[in-house]
């Protein structure tokens, strides 16, 4: 095979699109397509990416071929070329890319092996709604919506009637189409979750198309389709997220023994550090640097708390996270106050202590008095440790305090 391109930057924009989401692409290069497919290693995304012979300014394929391939590599190499044309070959072993600038350049990465291109096609699904938006239109609907949540939510309630929502704690999203430009076939109602960063990687590639289309249905993975002006196809297949269950359940499930042993002075650290990764941290940096417990609990204090989320493996921050670290750079007692508020709104046991409890009272009486309430409301109880862990955070954000073996709380 050997194609010229000189639609260079949307063969850039791909490339490195592909790359956020897999690691690994399986290529089937034939006269009438050039197709990559791939699945991310946690199954969250499936992608399909098909172009055309008229995406190219030639193209030209003596002999079809499959083959599997790292795409990493290649989409570093195609993310430093700055040139308006550049050449893409086939050989046995190899993909080359070759470039004219001030000098002759070529990169050549090999196959990891050839391969009947075996990866299988995502199952069929019949969706409950299909609906066609204008692209810009829908990236400005994503856009608005990260100001709330880091994810969003999807809801067909009947014939042209289309919702797009994002809710954290008290605040929410809601936009609805209001255009002509508007097409749907809702069949019924549906609705689907998915976390927003993966649609935002997808804006530059929307910018070059007309319109999105999106297919969803209840527990079934939300499908993009883009069409690139009749020169090629992009699908991306996109995991549902299931609604989490409700604190109090997931403490029951566990025995009540969920909260983690953590200290606030190292979780207050461990923030600040994911601060400075926009693109993620790395949990086992964290925990060489003892930013981060073995059992990983300032990630699952930072997830309950809704301040932290996991991306391909690594920490970022939610949008509820980036408002505490700038609220924090500014005013460091505020910042402790928007956490105890989280606290009261994220963990059932922390909000009875604080609202229930008539202080003073020594830690045993505390620890008594809070399972009584507890078990009533929510059926459950927690231990010692889950009492050290509830101080440890009432302490940080400056609402207990201790004399003469009596506790006392105070907003």
């Amino acid at each position: 095979m050997q194609a010229r391109i000189s639609d260079v930057k949307l063969l850039r924009t791909l490339f490195q699109t592909i790359a956020y989401f897999i690691e690994v692409a399986y290529f089937d290069i034939k006269r009438d397509e050039f197709r990559i497919r791939g699945i991310d290693p946690h199954d969250f995304c499936y992608v399909d990416v098909r172009l055309y012979p008229n995406f190219f300014d030639e193209y030209k394929v003596d002999d079809e071929i499959s083959f599997v391939m790292e795409f990493q590599t290649l989409a570093r190499v195609l993310s430093t070329i700055t040139t308006d044309k550049i050449v893409i070959e086939t050989t046995k072993q190899q993909i080359i890319v070759s470039m004219k600038e001030k000098w002759n350049m070529s990169f050549a990465t090999e196959w990891l092996r050839l391969d009947k291109f075996d990866l299988a096609d995502p199952k069929n699904f019949d969706y409950e709604a299909i609906v066609k938006i204008p692209s810009k239109e829908f990236m400005e609907i994503i856009q608005r919506a990260s100001t709330i949540s880091h994810e969003i939510s999807l809801l067909a309630e009947g014939p042209n009637k289309f919702k797009v929502f994002a809710s954290k704690d008290k605040n929410f999203f809601v936009a609805h189409p209001d255009s002509s430009n508007f097409e749907a076939t809702i069949r019924g109602q549906a609705r689907v979750s998915v976390i927003i960063d993966y649609l935002k990687k997808l804006r530059k590639l929307m910018d070059g198309c007309e319109y999105v289309e999106i297919s969803f249905g209840n527990e079934k993975p939300m499908k993009i389709d883009l069409d690139y002006k009749n020169k090629g196809f992009f699908s991306f297949l996109l995991s549902y997220r299931k609604k989490e269950k409700p604190m109090k359940k997931r403490h029951h499930e566990r025995g009540g023994t969920s909260l983690p042993r953590i200290s606030m002075k190292t979780f207050e650290k461990f923030l600040i550090q994911v601060s400075k990764y926009p693109e993620g941290a790395e949990p086992q940096i964290l925990k060489l640097a003892k930013l981060e417990t073995k059992a990983g609990d300032c990630w699952r204090l930072g997830d309950i708390l809704a301040l932290t989320y996991k991306d391909r493996g690594k920490i970022k921050l939610t949008p509820l996270g980036e408002a505490f670290i700038a609220l924090y750079k500014k005013d460091v007692q505020k910042a402790k106050q928007f956490l105890h508020r989280l606290a009261k709104n994220s963990i059932l046991p922390y909000k009875i202590m604080i609202d229930e409890i008539e202080t003073p009272v020594t830690v045993s009486e505390l620890h008594e008095k809070i399972n009584t309430l507890l078990f009533n409301e929510a059926k459950y109880k927690i231990n010692g440790q889950d009492i050290s862990t509830l101080l440890e955070i009432a302490k940080w954000c400056g609402v207990a305090r201790r004399k003469q073996g009596f506790l006392t709380f105070k907003e």
